[in-house]
């Protein structure tokens, strides 16, 4: 671990603390690509697979943000659909957005945790205790995480992430485990 963040609890004690679980969208929830239609509108992939791990987190009782530096109507529709707590849209200050947010839940940034693949997320990144970013962000960020995804962004990565936090969660029992 970078001697800048020996403080930071590792990833499995950071996330069996989360109550608040927040995600950049490009890059980690889309595989950060804009797809153009022939009348230009833009439109976005998200994964099924990472929706149902978003609404396991929130089954949990941990809140789930989306922060992320754009603004489209997609984004907001499938924020709607999946009951994400709150989305903020066209954001440069992330950091700021995402505090606001931990304040006015009464939270501890040690139950705070953040997804992000790129330079507007670094702040957030560095601030968290459960700092995740992608194998593809710039080298900084990776240095400043205490966990790294394996799966593809928008394809299962948010899901892998998800995952990782409910097995670190105290009290957590999969409801479709077989018993």
């Amino acid at each position: 671990m970078n001697p800048e963040y020996e403080n930071r609890p590792t990833a499995e004690q950071a996330a069996a603390k989360i109550r608040l679980m927040g995600f950049d969208v490009d890059g980690t929830l889309t595989d950060g690509g804009l797809y153009f239609g022939n009348e230009g509108e833009v439109m976005k992939r998200f994964s099924v697979f990472d929706g149902q791990g978003l609404r396991l987190l929130m089954d949990h009782g941990i809140k789930v943000i989306w922060i992320t530096a754009r603004s489209s109507s997609i984004v907001e529709k499938r924020a709607k659909d999946l009951g994400i707590y709150q989305l903020v849209q066209g954001c440069k200050t992330k950091l700021q957005a995402y505090d606001d947010i931990r304040q006015s839940l009464g939270l501890d940034w040690q139950e705070c945790g953040f997804f992000g693949d790129d330079w507007p997320d670094y702040p957030v990144l560095q601030q968290v205790a459960l700092a995740a970013t992608t194998p593809h962000s710039p080298e900084p960020m990776k240095k400043a995480a205490n966990w790294i995804n394996s799966r593809p962004p928008g394809d299962g990565a948010a899901r892998e992430l998800c995952d990782f936090i409910l097995a670190n969660q105290p009290e957590y029992r999969n409801p479709w485990e077989c018993r």
